[in-house]
């Protein structure tokens, strides 16, 4: 099967960069983040994901909550959401898509990769 691959959605580039270097340090497989709704669906068409990390607000008129609805239109893939702009209305949108978890950045790290092996195992 090999490393377990994580797609990253995120619109900050430095963000992006820090957690995908602090999963592969980790042993995941990443590859480019994706930045907007549109390429996360390419994304999963394109490669194999077993998880997605999914930033809330991208650079696209399509937010990551609707991208993960059509992601879960094609297939069964847990994400794990992320934002910086947290509100209840967002939070209650979020979670009508069962994710697996609902995270307000700044993350802890240590905090999602432990979030990341509970919901790979």
């Amino acid at each position: 099967m090999g490393k377990q691959r994580i797609l990253i959605v995120e619109d900050e580039a430095v963000a992006a960069l820090e957690i995908r270097e602090f999963l592969e340090s980790k042993g995941y497989e990443t590859g480019e983040p994706v930045d907007t709704a549109n390429k996360v669906v390419e994304a999963v068409v394109r490669t194999r994901v077993d998880l997605i990390l999914m930033d809330i607000n991208l650079k696209s008129f399509v937010d990551g909550i609707d991208a993960a609805q059509r992601v879960q239109i094609m297939k069964d893939i847990p994400i794990i959401y992320l934002t910086a702009y947290p509100s209840s209305m967002i939070e209650k949108r979020a979670l009508k898509t069962q994710p697996a978890a609902y995270l307000e950045k700044p993350v802890r790290m240590e905090k999602l990769l432990e979030l990341i092996k509970q919901t790979l195992n």
